[in-house]
């Protein structure tokens, strides 16, 4: 059964209804009910796009939560290979008479000893010592390499300049 609703509505709202009718190629009263049931259903899913929107929103703050933390990770890892980079280059060679074996920024900074010979290193941390190797025929001598040294310290605050900036996030 049918129910009759009577209602004025201004011009230009009728002769939209008309043309959609038209269009349409229903009745007026068949595009007016139509409407209508749009606009009703549009009114009661109100509140789920409502809904549907603070998710979205809250989503994509945490995809931006997790790009930041991306990058920072990624900026740590930079820092990392740079450190290993350093870790693993030659610094220096072994101040100890007749050793005379590569020293690596591991062996320099971590264990303080050569890998070979077992001497401390502690020498070579100060920069611009140079100790003689004990009566070579060259007269060459034994140390710690200033550039190579300075990457490594270099690449060391960098690591430690990335550690804090991630603790302060």
């Amino acid at each position: 059964m049918s129910q009759v609703i009577y209602a004025r509505v201004p011009d230009t709202l009728k002769a939209a209804v008309e043309s959609h009718a038209a269009d349409r190629g229903v009745t007026l009263a068949n595009a007016v009910s139509d409407l209508l049931e749009r606009g009703l259903a549009a009114l009661a899913a109100a509140p789920s796009v409502a809904k549907t929107e603070r998710q979205l929103d809250a989503a994509l703050a945490k995809l931006n939560d997790r790009e930041t933390a991306l990058s920072a990770a990624r900026s740590e890892l930079s820092a990392l290979q740079a450190l290993t980079q350093g870790a693993t280059r030659e610094v220096g060679t072994c101040p100890s008479a007749g050793c005379g074996q590569p020293i690596t920024g591991y062996d320099l900074l971590a264990t303080g000893r050569c890998r070979s010979c077992g001497s401390p290193l502690t020498q070579l941390l100060e920069l611009g010592a140079r100790v003689g190797d004990g009566g070579s025929p060259d007269g060459a001598s034994k140390g710690l390499n200033e550039r190579d040294f300075l990457l490594l310290l270099g690449a060391v605050g960098v690591v430690v300049g990335v550690a804090y900036l991630a603790s302060q996030t």
